[in-house]
């Protein structure tokens, strides 16, 4: 069965609490006034904007961190401004203020005791050489219009490569929002009931998570779905179809970045912890096909648990439910954090 009213209850129980979202802006929004201030990194300090799963509204419970990208002025032209003399810098600036700041590949985490966060430094060769945009950027609030940085990629310091590498998460942004519309509010709640199958099937390997399946649920969903239990069963079938292929000739398939289309998000994605996703794939779409085509509601809740893990609602022995004729939609369609 399509048990709409169960699935709204799952998804609100696999949701970041309102306390931890609370914490999360807190933590985000102190460190972002912190950059603009110092006395130092106000220098090159243009703006700050959040990406990640945080941004998109794609993080499941507990929470995840926030990623801040901050971007600055800093010349990355060959003889400039190297990634290493780049880091350096908003390593400097972040230490004044938090003892707890770890080097990462292309980032710093911040851990406080109620939150942690990714900032990564990002500059553009556009921002150094058109001072009019520059100096409009620097008047912005906030880096929340997606139109600004679309033929803009911005470039982040790769600490392992040494070097400067491109991104454009504003364009990754709007790839969800705009899958999102498309399909009527659902593709958000499916990307999270997908994480969710994954943390609740197995731990290890720990790849792939994360943006990697958000992009695998996106070259999947079924766009005409316009319910959660169909549109997950629809996943599961796509998934296995288009990726089973690859499994059998032994390899990982390249999943563009909607940002900049040559990157492969799955670059780090090995082939045997593939191999057991799609195999774990495999696994649970008789179970899900099965708890849709069900028409006993306890068995097909059950079924769905199975599938979910215990935060999947379980059916009440003596409940007799009347569930509405017609999917309960997300309250916000298109809306994200």
């Amino acid at each position: 069965m399509k048990l709409p009213s169960y699935f709204k209850e799952f998804l609100s129980a696999i949701e970041p609490s309102p306390s931890y979202k609370d914490d999360q802006k807190s933590g985000h929004t102190t460190l972002r006034k912190r950059l603009a201030s110092d006395e130092d990194f106000k220098l090159v300090h243009v703006n700050t904007f959040l990406q990640g799963s945080y941004k998109r509204n794609t993080a499941i419970h507990p929470g995840k961190d926030v990623d801040i990208v901050v971007v600055t002025s800093i010349d990355p032209a060959p003889g400039k401004t190297t990634p290493t003399e780049a880091n350096a810098r908003l390593e400097k600036c972040l230490r004044n203020y938090y003892d707890n700041v770890a080097k990462q590949t292309r980032s710093f985490g911040v851990t406080l005791s109620y939150v942690t966060m990714d900032v990564v430094l990002a500059t553009s060769q556009h921002l150094c050489t058109q001072t009019k945009l520059l100096e409009s950027v620097r008047k912005a609030d906030e880096l929340e219009d997606t139109e600004a940085w679309v033929e803009h990629p911005l470039l982040i310091p790769d600490r392992d490569l040494d070097r400067w590498v491109e991104t454009d998460p504003k364009r990754q942004l709007e790839w969800t929002t705009d899958l999102n519309k498309e399909c009527e509010g659902y593709f958000v709640p499916l990307v999270k009931m997908f994480k969710w199958w994954r943390k609740e099937t197995y731990q290890k390997p720990k790849y792939p998570k994360g943006y990697v399946l958000e992009r695998f649920a996106g070259d999947c969903v079924d766009k005409s779905k316009r319910d959660h239990a169909e549109g997950f069963a629809a996943l599961l079938t796509n998934l296995v179809a288009k990726f089973r292929p690859y499994v059998l000739v032994g390899r990982v398939p390249h999943l563009s970045d909607p940002g900049v289309p040559s990157h492969n998000v799955a670059h780090r994605l090995d082939f045997d912890d593939f191999k057991r996703f799609i195999e774990k794939i495999d696994e649970a779409l008789p179970v899900a096909r099965d708890a849709l085509d069900e028409k006993d509601i306890a068995k097909s809740a059950e079924l769905w648990r199975n599938v979910f893990g215990p935060k999947f609602p379980a059916a009440s022995a003596t409940s007799k439910a009347v569930f509405p004729p017609v999917p309960i939609r997300p309250n916000k369609p298109a809306g994200f954090a």
